[in-house]
C-alpha cells in the first residue's frame, strides 16, 4: 500500500484503518511496524476499537508531541499503559473503555498531565484507582460505569471540587446528586450562610428568571428587529443585574432560547462568600445543567453580579 505523507487522525475498527476520515486501508493485524509508522505522523487523534492492543504495542506513541485525543476501547491494556500517555504534552481526552485489566493503580503516572476527560467504563477500576484519578490536576470528567468502584469510593473523592464523575448505571441519580451536594459542601468557604439573605437572593433570581422567560417568548414572536427588544431587555438588567455589560453577551448582544434560558431552573444550594456576596446554585431540571449565580448586595437589596456554568470546572459566562 502507498502511505500518505501526512495524517492528522487514525482510526482502526473491524479490520479497516482510516486516516483523516477518508483514506481507508484493509489491515487485519496491528503490528509494531504499523504502530511505529502511525506514531511518526503528527496525529492529533488515534482510536482503536475491538483489537487486543497490548501495553507494549503502544510504546511507539510514548511522548507523542501532537496527540490530543487517544483511545483504545475493548483492548488488552493494563495499568502499565499509563506512562505512555504521561509524556504527551497536548493529551486532553483518553478513552479506555472495555480494558478489563485496568484497575487504576497506574493512574498516578498522569499527575503531571493536562488530561480533561478519562473514560474507564467496563474496566476493573476500583476505589483506590478512582482516588488516584482525583489527583490528576486538570481532570474534570471521568466515566466509571460498570466498574468496581463503590459508593464509598465515590464519596472519598468529593474533596476534589473540579472533578465530575459520570455514572448513569453504576449509581442512582439520587446517589449522584448527593455526591454533588457533598462536593459543594466541602468546597464552601467556612463562612456561615445568612439564610435570610439567601432567601432574598432566590426571590430576586426567581423574578429575573420569570422576566427573562417572558422576554424570550416575546422575542420568539417579535424578532430581533422589534423596537422594544432592546429597551425591554435593558429594563430587566437595570432591575436585577449589577454586572457591567460585556461585549458579545446580553444585553449588548441579543440572543434568546426558544425553550427559555432559565425556564427549568431549580434551586440547589447557597454558599456565603462574604457578608455582601453569596452564590446561589441551580440546575436545569431537563438537562441537569449546573449554574451558580454570584449575588451582590446593592444598597438595601441584592442583584446578580455574575453567572458561571459548570463545564471544565466553573467558568464565567453571560446572563
Amino acid at each position: 500500500m502507498e502511505w500518505p505523507k501526512r495524517a492528522r487522525t487514525a482510526d482502526w475498527e473491524n479490520g479497516v484503518l482510516t486516516l483523516d476520515g477518508e483514506k481507508k486501508f484493509e489491515i487485519q493485524e496491528l503490528t509494531m511496524e504499523l504502530m511505529e509508522r502511525l506514531a511518526s505522523y503528527t496525529l492529533v487523534g488515534f482510536h482503536v476499537k475491538g483489537y487486543p492492543v497490548s501495553d507494549e504495542l503502544l510504546a511507539p506513541f510514548t511522548g507523542h508531541k501532537s496527540m490530543v485525543n487517544f483511545g483504545v476501547e475493548d483492548g488488552a491494556l493494563t495499568d502499565a499503559c499509563f506512562p505512555t500517555f504521561s509524556a504527551m504534552p497536548k493529551l486532553r481526552y483518553l478513552l479506555l473503555d472495555g480494558n478489563a485489566a485496568i484497575h487504576g493503580s497506574g493512574l498516578s503516572a498522569l499527575q503531571n498531565c493536562k488530561l480533561d476527560l478519562l473514560t474507564l467504563n467496563r474496566t476493573g477500576l476500583d476505589d483506590a484507582g478512582l482516588l488516584q484519578s482525583a489527583s490528576i490536576p486538570k481532570l474534570s470528567h471521568i466515566q466509571i460505569d460498570h466498574t468496581a468502584v463503590t459508593y464509598e469510593g465515590l464519596l472519598a473523592i468529593a474533596g476534589n471540587n473540579r472533578i465530575e464523575p459520570v455514572a448513569h448505571v453504576q449509581f442512582t441519580k439520587k446517589q449522584m446528586e448527593y455526591f454533588a451536594q457533598v462536593q459543594r459542601e466541602k468546597a464552601k468557604k467556612p463562612t456561615p450562610l445568612n439564610e435570610q439573605a439567601a432567601d432574598k437572593c432566590r426571590k430576586v433570581l426567581s423574578a429575573f428568571f420569570a422576566e427573562m422567560t417572558a422576554w424570550e417568548q416575546y422575542m420568539e414572536q417579535a424578532g430581533f428587529e422589534d423596537a422594544e427588544a432592546v429597551p425591554r431587555l435593558l429594563a430587566i438588567w437595570e432591575k436585577y443585574v449589577s454586572e457591567k455589560p460585556r461585549a458579545g453577551y446580553r444585553p449588548l448582544a441579543l440572543s434568546y432560547s426558544a425553550q427559555g434560558t432559565y425556564n427549568g431552573e431549580e434551586f440547589l444550594d447557597a454558599e456565603q462568600i462574604t457578608k455582601n456576596k453569596l452564590y446561589i446554585y441551580t440546575r436545569e431540571k431537563n438537562t441537569n445543567f449546573d449554574r451558580r449565580f454570584l449575588m451582590k448586595r446593592v444598597d438595601e437589596g441584592w442583584k446578580i453580579d455574575t453567572v458561571q456554568e459548570r463545564l471544565d470546572g466553573w467558568q464565567r459566562t453571560g446572563l
